[in-house]
């Protein structure tokens, strides 16, 4: 199937840098009196919140310095790493995969995806209190005042995550003992308060990424109703139509299977991408007007814009694209823009905050974002609760393994 280009009103591919930072000059304010002006600069998803009062705040580029943890692994490990005859990667330890892309390299794609999902914004452990995608909706009698929609909430109590493997930043290092069970990571959500259909539940359930790149996840689900624990093989082919709402708290660390996508690079562009959030949760005022949408920092970045497909598409997942918008630098994602056989049918936008390391340079984490769906009006989700409280805490060494046995959950 051929590619659909890029959707009309996306940053456009190779936009001049020279350009771009002279038309973004820092302490510039857009917002809907003048977003037309830098549109092509703008992602999809942060026109829609301009369009209901969020404001971008324009600072100067800088250089963003890798974690000193993954930049001395980088070094140590980077040179042994290569693919095998079915793009999927090969003697990777920990650090970039590759820190060097030649965009005419007919394997950039796949190697940009990899440098993505194992880049220097991923933790080697984080937990989060409480997990939770959050829906919204402008007020029909005001269309800048913010009003949640706690019926489409979803999430738990606590979301912990520990790797077992690449590790660069908190001992043990690069893995957690022999790892004979080569297991890449762990992830639990600890009682769910609602289920993705938004149903009070009262299960549990555990997440396992293997390093094989042909070893299905596995998930470990606990019934409140039953006192069991069942465990299943999964093929996340996310983003799809039953999860391109959920997409965002997966997207957050625990990323789709690289393995399981085929990649396509479309070309490179100036974006606009928020690094640094001033607050976390990011994007949400509250004040007289009740909740509103901020005003957050943004940077001129450089990014790759990469297609990616399922890699073993059957029935209505055989028309999914999903299109990427990845910081050339950092790997974070900046934007993201979903298709179907119809077209675009949402996109997305993070807001991530930055901390220094304990050894010097940045970590990330994910403070906020702006999901929203093509054909739901003004409703839209964000990552985290703007209306509720909530904790997140990134390498704090205290995410232990016996938190991901699953006889825990009973």
């Amino acid at each position: 199937m051929r590619a659909q280009p890029v959707a009309p009103d996306s940053p456009a591919a190779s936009s001049s840098p020279e350009a771009a930072a002279a038309a973004l000059k820092p302490g510039t304010i857009i917002g809907a009196d003048n977003i037309d002006q830098y549109s092509r600069y703008v992602p999809s998803a942060a026109k829609f919140a301009v369009a209901h009062g969020f404001r971008m705040r324009i600072i100067p580029d800088r250089r963003v310095e890798w974690s000193q943890g993954f930049q001395r692994a980088t070094e140590k490990y980077a040179a042994q790493v290569t693919l095998d005859n079915d793009d999927y990667i090969k003697n990777y330890v920990a650090g970039m995969p590759f820190p060097l892309i030649d965009a005419t390299d007919p394997k950039a794609a796949v190697k940009i995806a990899y440098n993505w999902h194992m880049g220097p914004f991923m933790p080697d452990d984080f937990s989060i209190a409480p997990w939770s995608s959050n829906g919204y909706a402008a007020d029909p009698a005001n269309a800048l005042k913010i009003v949640p929609n706690s019926d489409a909430d979803y999430g738990c109590e606590q979301f912990e995550f520990l790797r077992f493997a690449h590790r660069t930043d908190v001992d043990p290092r690069p893995t957690i003992g022999d790892n004979a069970m080569g297991v890449e990571w762990k992830a639990k959500c600890n009682r769910w308060m609602t289920d993705l259909f938004g149903t009070p539940s009262e299960g549990a359930g555990i997440w396992v990424r293997y390093l094989d790149p042909r070893h299905p996840d596995e998930f470990f689900s606990f019934s409140g109703t039953s006192r069991r624990v069942r465990r299943s093989a999964v093929h996340l082919e996310y983003p799809n139509e039953s999860c391109r709402g959920c997409h965002q708290p997966f997207w957050a660390y625990a990323l789709p299977k690289t393995e399981d996508y085929l990649y396509r690079l479309l070309g490179s562009t100036a974006i606009l991408g928020c690094l640094a959030t001033d607050e976390e949760p990011a994007g949400f005022k509250t004040g007289g007007e009740g909740l509103t949408l901020g005003e957050e920092p943004f940077e001129l970045r450089h990014a790759y814009i990469l297609e990616m497909r399922p890699r073993f598409a059957e029935g209505s997942s055989s028309s999914m694209r999903t299109i990427i918008y990845i910081d050339s630098e950092v790997y974070v994602w900046l934007a993201a823009e979903f298709y179907d056989s119809r077209g675009l049918t949402a996109t997305a936008m993070p807001l991530w905050r930055m901390r220094p390391s304990s050894e010097g340079g940045s970590l990330f984490d994910l403070a906020g974002s702006f999901y929203r769906p093509e054909n739901r009006g003004s409703f839209f989700r964000s990552l985290v609760p703007a209306h509720d409280e909530f904790k997140q805490e990134i390498n704090s060494g205290s995410v232990g393994e016996g938190t991901f046995n699953p006889e825990m959950m009973r």
